[in-house]
């Protein structure tokens, strides 16, 4: 009989943790600091090639970090001259289902 409990205790136990791993994390980035990252991407390139973009790029209230590190790197490697933005940037506007890292 004790075994019966231990066993039961384990297996709710395991399942618990098993489930615990599977949920959803929010990898939101508050506005400022997607604000902050992109500027400072987009203030590094306009340096390095002495022009920027006519709009200043502003990120949605609440991004997806993959989304804002996929802009923020894709304006780094993009070559001179720095007159628009990557189209990977588009990213941080869409929220499609299936599409994370």
């Amino acid at each position: 009989m004790m075994r019966y409990r231990l066993l039961i205790r384990l297996a709710v136990l395991l399942s618990l943790l098993l489930l615990g791993r599977c949920l959803p994390v929010d990898t939101s980035i508050e506005f400022e600091d997607a604000f902050s990252e992109l500027y400072a991407a987009i203030d590094y390139k306009s340096k390095e090639c002495g022009q920027q973009p006519a709009v200043l790029l502003l990120p949605p209230k609440k991004v997806k970090e993959y989304g804002l590190r996929l802009c923020s790197l894709s304006i780094l490697r993009q070559p001179c001259p720095f007159n628009e933005y990557p189209l990977f940037c588009a990213e941080m506007f869409l929220d499609l289902p299936g599409i994370d890292p």
